[in-house]
């Protein structure tokens, strides 16, 4: 069993969207625990709505690039497109942030919200 924690983002009806993606990841993997919800301001020139985030702790049986595949499938299903970085609107995202305790991605170090939702789960 894999253990992952991944941060949910939404700038789009956001606490529904989490809610929401929860529950599509709870079809899929087992979670464990959940951060609290962290607002935080848009980053880049296109987004100019704020984001509320969230971290979750969820167990895999599927590989890394499985489990990936899974979250870009939820994202789709959820509305998130090519455009959304373009008009700035993210219904959801879904990273994965660390894979068995292993670093997946620098946003950990980069955004201090990141940081702050996951280490209250981690």
């Amino acid at each position: 069993m894999n253990t992952a924690i991944v941060l949910l983002g939404s700038n789009v009806d956001a606490n529904e969207n989490i809610d929401a993606a929860k529950e599509r990841l709870s079809e899929y993997f087992e979670i464990d625990l959940c951060s609290s919800r962290i607002g935080s301001e848009p980053v880049g020139e296109n987004y100019v709505t704020p984001f509320l985030n969230e971290a979750v702790k969820l167990y895999s049986d599927e590989t890394s690039e499985e489990t990936i595949a899974i979250f870009k499938q939820i994202e789709i299903d959820m509305g998130r497109t090519p455009e959304s970085k373009l008009t700035g609107l993210v219904p959801i995202d879904i990273d994965l942030i660390f894979w068995n305790d292993n670093l997946m991605r620098n946003d950990y170090n980069r955004f201090s919200f990141v940081k702050r939702c996951v280490d209250e789960i981690k």
